[in-house]
């Protein structure tokens, strides 16, 4: 149960440090649209010869470097999106609760078992077998480190698995 909360304040902790980052982008995307002239010294401005311009082409330069910053803050909320959500897929794949899809009457090496999240096991150590009765007993897999996966079946067993594809 504790592993579970750990991971709910983690997931919560890095999504609103996403959202945070992407607002924040945001906001200074916004401060920063005053204009090219705004954001130049004078003699910057002249230097580049952007004096030169008429407004009407003025106007199209600081609608082009607004739509760059823009996509660059689009990019940058994307990419944050995308590595919260893979970052919860691969948190998600080292805790597994569900139930035995059915009855479970023992496992031997080579059978699988079925879990109703449509997930597949089959033992890990050939010379294993294990016995006990329940009705869709409640499971927990895990990653046990280097070790692999372990499984735990409610007040029956605990033993490696692998995952059937």
């Amino acid at each position: 149960m504790k592993t579970n909360r750990s991971l709910f304040v983690f997931l919560t902790l890095f999504v609103t440090l996403a959202v945070s980052l992407g607002s924040a982008a945001h906001v200074w995307a916004q401060d920063e649209s005053g204009g090219i002239q705004q954001q130049m010294t004078p003699q910057e401005f002249k230097a580049a010869g952007l004096e030169k311009l008429t407004p009407q082409e003025l106007a199209k330069l600081n609608a082009w470097i607004q739509g760059s910053r823009e996509k660059a803050v689009q990019t940058a909320v994307t990419t944050a999106e995308k590595k919260a959500t893979q970052r919860e897929k691969q948190v998600k794949l080292s805790l597994i609760v569900s139930r035995v899809d059915g009855v479970w009457n023992g496992i031997a090496p080579g059978e699988v078992i079925q879990l109703e999240d449509g997930s597949k096991w089959k033992l890990a150590n050939k010379d294993e077998h294990y016995g006990g009765y329940a009705d869709h007993p409640a499971v927990a897999v895990y990653k046990a480190g280097i070790f692999g996966w372990k499984m735990r079946v409610s007040q029956i067993a605990e033993f490696y698995v692998n995952p059937v594809k």
